[in-house]
């Protein structure tokens, strides 16, 4: 059992430093997003859709990632899968256009697209449920240092060296990571006894229809598409070009402000992991968090012009309610039994990732015709594109409120369907 212990311990490790490498790769757009749009000649709506293809790759991988992982295990497909992020840094390192930065951010998608996944898979063959959220929560915060990592650090760095040397870095980090999954990973604990097999455990199509069949699943899916999006709208994409253009902040000054945005990101998945008894259950959980979001998207959308410490106020709260996805993460692992488990996560995933390209392609194309360019954009159109994601948020959450946390056991689910 202590030995089992120290290997889940030095597995939790390397599944941070992927996760870490991930949200590096997703966020890393958002400081650099006024340099590349002077640097590549790039439009607010094309912007969008660089940000957003990332999150598009990495959305329609999750059910093919969900399959694989359930019939070949998280280590040699975590292995496989993560070399294309590789391949990706390299692709954007050596762009010359802007087609290129496009296909290096697909390539970046594909790759980061089972980081969480098979992390989230990994901790319910460890850990009991009871943990699960815990341990989501701390591979969540701590892996998030990637996104902290993609503010002011890599704002000093681009300024030193240039962004595309960031790049390249990042390409060896993720070679050195792939190297520890297929070392350290293993699938099961050697003690624990592989589950045996119900008759439609093999039916990948069969078992991706019984998880959209369900009730409270098919509720939560509104809330899946905004929950990430809503923050990583922000942090990710239009918070530097907002900080720019509406306050007339430098690089280093923008990226200072994301960076606490993101340290607030990180200690919010620390805190939203871990109010379930608190709040009496994870839907209080996350509509406590998107109630939070919402206000201060309205805030950010409507308020003057700010003064520095205000913005750095409203950014950092902004960071710490926008964590509140993990609670919903949770709330998907309730309710399904384990064998359904990697399908189950990586369908909601689908939509998680796929509403931060839907809105990130959106939001562009408002702030485009709101009268933006590769200069910049008036404040009135991020007031739009903020007040928008407000919208769909609260429409998000009127919709899931119809959801339950009651758990459909494996031969309940196969009788009714």
């Amino acid at each position: 059992m202590a030995n089992n212990s120290l290997k889940f311990l030095f597995i939790m490790f390397v599944l941070c430093l992927g996760y870490t490498i991930s949200q590096f790769l997703r966020t890393s757009v958002g400081v650099l997003a006024p340099n590349l749009m002077m640097d590549f000649s790039i439009s607010p709506e094309e912007m969008g859709l660089l940000g957003g293809v990332f999150f598009l790759s990495f959305a329609l991988f999750q059910i093919p990632a969900g399959i694989l992982i359930d019939k070949y295990g998280p280590r040699r497909i975590m292995t496989i899968i993560i070399t294309f992020a590789v391949i990706g840094s390299i692709i954007f390192a050596l762009s010359n256009s802007y087609i290129s930065l496009i296909i290096g951010r697909i390539f970046m998608g594909l790759g980061c697209s089972v980081c969480l996944m098979g992390s989230l898979v990994l901790i319910t063959r460890w850990a009991s449920k009871d943990d699960f959220s815990k341990l989501a929560g701390t591979i969540l915060a701590i892996g998030g240092l990637g996104g902290l990592l993609a503010t002011t650090p890599l704002s000093y760095l681009s300024d030193l060296y240039g962004w595309k040397f960031s790049f390249w870095s990042a390409s060896i980090c993720t070679f050195i990571v792939m190297i520890l999954y297929h070392l350290i990973l293993k699938d099961n604990p050697k003690a624990k006894i592989n589950p045996i097999k119900t008759k439609h455990q093999n039916n990948s199509a069969y078992n991706i229809l019984v998880i959209l069949k369900e009730r409270n699943f098919k509720f939560m899916i509104p809330m899946s598409l905004m929950s990430y999006s809503s923050l990583v709208v922000v942090l990710g994409l239009w918070g530097a070009p907002y900080l720019k253009d509406f306050h007339g902040l430098e690089l280093i000054e923008r990226g200072h402000i994301l960076m606490l945005m993101a340290i607030s990101w990180n200690i919010g998945s620390f805190v939203f992991g871990r109010l379930r008894m608190l709040l009496g259950g994870y839907k209080n959980v996350v509509i406590f968090g998107a109630v939070g979001v919402i206000i201060l998207l309205l805030i950010l959308a409507f308020a003057p012009s700010l003064s520095k410490l205000f913005l750095y106020i409203l950014f950092c709260v902004l960071g710490f309610f926008g964590a509140f996805s993990v609670a919903l993460i949770s709330h998907y692992q309730a309710l399904f039994d384990n064998e359904y488990m990697g399908r189950a996560l990586s369908t909601a995933n689908f939509f998680n990732f796929g509403g931060v390209f839907l809105i990130q392609w959106l939001t562009g194309k408002i702030i485009y015709f709101m009268g933006g360019d590769k200069s910049g954009a008036p404040s009135e159109a991020y007031s739009w594109a903020f007040i928008f994601v407000a919208i769909l948020l609260f429409i998000s959450l009127l919709i899931y409120l119809f959801s339950k946390e009651n758990k459909l056991n494996s031969k309940k689910m196969i009788n009714d369907n």
